[in-house]
C-alpha cells in the first residue's frame, strides 16, 4: 500500500525557494522516510520517483541515474541530495539523488518520519514526539540507534501489546508505552527524587521487546507468538537492543543514567532470588511498575467495561469482572 501523499506538502519557507528557484538548505528536515519507490527504464538509464515523509513536509521527488539504485528500500530512512536549484514540475521535485541514511542521527526526532499508514492516530505520534523531546541527547541517540532499522521500528509502532489482554489491537503497544512514560511522569513530578528521562526512556521501552515476540500471520491476519517471544521474551530482547545500539554506534550515556535506565527495565519484585533480578531500588522502578500497570487496567477496563454502571465481562488479567459507578448522583445530577 503506497503512501503517496495526494499532494505536496510543503513549508512556506520551501514554497518562497520554489517560487524563486533556490534552495534554502535550512528550510528542510535532514531526514525522511521513504514510503514509495518506482524504478522506470530509460533512454538515459533509470529514472526513480519515490514518496518521502516528515512531519514538515511529504514530497514526491524524482531523479534519473545510469543504473538503478538498489539500495533504497521502503521504510529506509534517507536524505535529499540537491541538484543546485529547487525545481518543481507536476508536484514532483527534481533532486540529484535520495541517499540512504545507515547510521543514527543523534539528534534527529525519528517519530517525525512515522507515516500515516503507520499509524493512523496522529494525535498519539505527536505525544510521543513531544515525550523524546524532553529526553538528554545521549537518551536521545540511544532510542534513534535502537529504531533506526525501519523495519524493527515498523513493528514497534504497529504491533499488539498482548495477544488477549491489555491493548491487544494495532499500534497497541505504542500506544501502551507512550501511555506509560506519560503517567510515570505526571507522578514523578511531584517527587524530587525522580529522574524524568528516566521515566520517559523506560516507559517507552519496556516493552519495546514485543516488536520481536509478536509477529504479524499474514495466512491468518492474526499477531501470534514468535519463537523468539516463546524462548526469550521481550524484557531480554530489550536488553540486547540497548547493548548493540551502544556498542555499534557509540552511544555516549553516563553511567549512572545507564544504570537507571537498566534497573527500571529489569527490577521486579517479589522475583525469587535464584532468578538474579533485583527488587526496585530507585523511585522510578517502582513508579515505572505502577504506570505501567495502571495503563494495563485501564486498558482492560475500557475493553470489559459494562457501557453504563454495575458490572461488565470478565477477564482473568483482572481477576473479575470489573465495576463501574454511575456517573450521577441519585437525585440524577452530575456529579
Amino acid at each position: 500500500m503506497s503512501d503517496r501523499p495526494k499532494e505536496t506538502r510543503l513549508s512556506s519557507a520551501v514554497a518562497n525557494a520554489l517560487d524563486t528557484g533556490v534552495l534554502i538548505p535550512t528550510s528542510l528536515p535532514a531526514l525522511y522516510r521513504l514510503t514509495s519507490i518506482e524504478r522506470i527504464p530509460t533512454d538515459q538509464g533509470c529514472c526513480h520517483r519515490a514518496t518521502i515523509f516528515h512531519e514538515q513536509a511529504a514530497l514526491r521527488v524524482t531523479w534519473t541515474t545510469r543504473h538503478p539504485d538498489v539500495t533504497l528500500s521502503r521504510g529506509c530512512l534517507v536524505s535529499i541530495r540537491w541538484t543546485g536549484l529547487l525545481i518543481c514540475k507536476h508536484g514532483e521535485i527534481h533532486v540529484a539523488r535520495l541517499s540512504r541514511l545507515d547510521r543514527p542521527l543523534p539528534d534527529a526526532n525519528l517519530l517525525a518520519t512515522i507515516p500515516t499508514s503507520w499509524v493512523s492516530d496522529r494525535s498519539l505520534v505527536h505525544r510521543a514526539s513531544a515525550l523524546w523531546e524532553r529526553l538528554p541527547r545521549g537518551f536521545q541517540h540511544l532510542f534513534n540507534a535502537i529504531f533506526w532499522d525501519g523495519k524493527r521500528f515498523h513493528r514497534y509502532l504497529t504491533g499488539p501489546s498482548s495477544l488477549s489482554g491489555h491493548h491487544p489491537d494495532r499500534s497497541g503497544n505504542f500506544r501502551h508505552s507512550v501511555e506509560v512514560a506519560e503517567q510515570a511522569i505526571a507522578t514523578g513530578v511531584v517527587h524530587q527524587t525522580a529522574f524524568p528521562p528516566v521515566l520517559i526512556l523506560g516507559g517507552l521501552l519496556h516493552d519495546a521487546g514485543k516488536a520481536d515476540e509478536y509477529r504479524f500471520d499474514a495466512a491468518h491476519h492474526r499477531f501470534s507468538l514468535s519463537e523468539r517471544g516463546a524462548l526469550i521474551g521481550h524484557k531480554h530482547t530489550v536488553l540486547e537492543w540497548i547493548a548493540a545500539a551502544r556498542a555499534q554506534h557509540r552511544v555516549i550515556l553516563p553511567d549512572a543514567h545507564y544504570l537507571a535506565l537498566i534497573h527500571v527495565l529489569t527490577a521486579a519484585r517479589g522475583a525469587p532470588k535464584w532468578l538474579g533480578l533485583r527488587e526496585p531500588r530507585s523511585l522510578d522502578a517502582t513508579i515505572l511498575s505502577m504506570a505501567d500497570r495502571l495503563s494495563g487496567e485501564g486498558d482492560l477496563h475500557r475493553q470489559f467495561a459494562p457501557p453504563q454502571e454495575g458490572f461488565g465481562a470478565y477477564h482473568p488479567h483482572l481477576g473479575g469482572r470489573p465495576y463501574v459507578v454511575s456517573q450521577t448522583d441519585p437525585e440524577g445530577a452530575a456529579s
